[in-house]
């Protein structure tokens, strides 16, 4: 079986790494456009090049943007009839252009397995943790399970559809885009009233169903903001996602001006 993990940004090397120290055997290459990452891991003996040079029986899709995915999954070689795991973030309505192309113009199969990672989180790894799963058919499903289930426990995929998974994937991450937008808005009328904010949220955390977030310098990374974006755009004229998006840039702002003063 020979295997591809194409992107490897922070989640696309962990899904690459973890399949590496399982596979007995198995060829795997881990493919990414930017030459200084092939140089670097390359360095640290890893299995990596700019391209796919053979057809593959399993490609792993862990590139950023939706129409990275689109332009990856459109390029590959699919003369082996693969199974093409998408495990990036995609917009909601992206799999049933997906399934046309791969299910029923080259007869190969399509799964949807969204990454689950938290870095620096040894209990929310990469297969350590319920995902969602979701095949474009039974078989595409069947197979999806079969590989998958060698490096994680079958009672931890949660089978769903394509159009649940490509939507619950980007709003977990809007979500908690808004709790923390939440904790900024508290955090600056904490200062107004001249209180602390993190004894505020010291004292309402104690509460056992209370989870108040820590408000920093404004929510970065690249996945919330961008799949804040996603779902704010899916969903149109919602108030609370839209809010938390223009909160967030108040926020920043007002950081921004203390600051320079």
């Amino acid at each position: 079986m020979k295997i591809a993990v194409v992107g490897l940004g922070t989640t696309g090397l962990e899904v690459f790494k973890e399949i590496q120290k399982k596979i007995n055997g198995d060829e795997i290459l881990g493919v990414d456009i930017d030459s200084n990452k092939v140089k670097s891991y390359r360095a640290q003996g890893l299995n990596v090049n700019h391209k796919i040079d053979s057809p593959q029986d399993i490609y792993i899709i862990c590139v950023y943007e939706t129409e990275q995915v689109k332009n990856v999954v459109k390029s590959l070689d699919y003369s082996r009839k693969p199974l093409v795991s998408i495990e990036s973030t995609i917009k909601p309505g992206t799999c049933k252009e997906l399934a046309d192309f791969v299910v029923n113009k080259k007869k190969s199969n399509l799964l949807l397995f969204p990454h689950r990672f938290n870095s620096n989180d040894s209990e929310h790894h990469i297969f350590n943790q319920k995902r969602l799963i979701a095949g474009a058919t039974e078989k595409c499903l069947e197979r999806g399970i079969n590989f998958y289930s060698r490096f994680m426990p079958k009672d931890l995929f949660v089978i769903t559809t394509l159009k649940y998974a490509e939507l619950c994937k980007p709003l977990e991450n809007a979500i908690r885009f808004v709790e923390i937008a939440l904790a900024e808005e508290i955090k600056l009328f904490c200062d107004k009233k001249h209180l602390d904010f993190n004894e505020v949220r010291k004292y309402v955390n104690s509460k056992w169903n209370m989870d108040l977030k820590e408000a920093r310098d404004g929510i970065g990374g690249k996945c919330l903001p961008k799949d804040s974006s996603i779902i704010n755009n899916f969903f149109k004229n919602n108030l609370i996602f839209n809010s938390a998006i223009k909160l967030d840039k108040k926020y920043k702002k007002l950081i921004n001006d203390m600051e320079k003063s």
